[in-house]
């Protein structure tokens, strides 16, 4: 099957009458069309399944699913297109449908705009700070409270803070070496921005996971892009919380591994601690860690660094 499926099908002449209105569907939203099942389609087209299963097999596919794995190889190197969302007169299957796409989209841009070389640089800064200070406002502030109660699990004094004057002062005390981690689901968050402008230049990282382009993007000297909102859509509020949630996880993960002596040797407190609350043994295994103090690299396995700031 020739790579560029699109291209084939926009290029054919020779198609009945069903299959013009599967093509038409096809080329409007080729990324929706790859959350769809057969049934899915063969009702927007208005034909029948039979009908969506000859169109895939003119065109080299041996069904539905093959035809959208090839479609979906497409679009992913191509464009993430918009989903529409949901609207009056769905079914709960179109909305069942329509979100899980949209979560989808959400997570297709953060992997198609994501830098992994910003992200190295992230995971090795707040790997080496002394000092964690978190903001957040509004409905972003979910992230952030997961983000500083994962941080302190894994042993890494941080503060939250979400109140204009708080920001504020937290800000005027970071020193060289410390941590602002600012994070916004619409980068316009304009109390967070005037307390950013406001704090004098202290020598501190400013990383923000946000929007691309956004007043707060431009303020912070390391970003993570994520997805773009549109507040008038109440479903792109949920998949702009996923591409949050996901950021975080992302340096978690790299944070986690490469500081995994220093969390080795709080391990059985924190998890005595942890435990505490839910009366659950603590384990005592210990894993060996290979030491490599080298900077981290982008496309290296994740090594950790011996490295204790208190």
């Amino acid at each position: 099957m020739e790579t560029n499926i699109l291209d084939r099908i926009a290029n054919e002449t020779d198609l009945t009458k069903s299959e013009r209105k599967i093509a038409a569907i096809i080329l409007k939203d080729p990324a929706f069309v790859i959350n769809e099942n057969i049934a899915q389609l063969a009702k927007r087209a208005q034909v029948s399944e039979p009908s969506v299963c000859r169109f895939c097999k003119r065109f080299g596919a041996d069904g539905f699913p093959a035809f959208k794995l090839v479609l979906s190889s497409i679009v992913s190197t191509t464009h993430v297109s918009k989903v529409e969302g949901v609207k009056q007169g769905d079914s709960v299957e179109d909305v069942i449908s329509k979100v899980i796409a949209q979560s989808k989209r959400s997570l297709s841009l953060l992997e198609k705009n994501i830098d992994e070389s910003k992200v190295a640089r992230i995971i090795d800064a707040i790997s080496q700070s002394r000092r964690i200070i978190i903001l957040s406002q509004g409905m972003s502030d979910f992230a952030a409270v997961d983000l500083k109660t994962r941080m302190l699990n894994l042993g890494f004094p941080c503060e939250h803070y979400t109140d204009k004057q708080s920001m504020a002062l937290a800000l005027s005390t970071l020193r060289v070496g410390d941590i602002a981690l600012c994070i916004s689901s619409t980068g316009e968050n304009r109390d967070l921005i005037e307390a950013l402008n406001n704090a004098d230049n202290t020598g501190a990282g400013v990383i923000a996971i946000c929007p691309q382009n956004s007043s707060l993007y431009e303020k912070a000297n390391m970003q993570i892009a994520t997805d773009s909102l549109d507040y008038s859509r109440d479903d792109e509020l949920m998949s702009g919380r996923i591409s949050l949630l996901i950021a975080v996880q992302i340096l978690l993960g790299g944070i986690m591994l490469r500081r995994a002596i220093a969390i080795d040797d709080l391990k059985n407190r924190l998890s005595k601690a942890r435990c505490s609350s839910y009366k659950v043994e603590t384990s005592n295994e210990e894993e060996e860690v290979k030491n490599d103090d080298s900077s981290l690299k982008s496309n290296t396995p994740i090594t950790t660094l011996d490295w204790h700031p208190y």
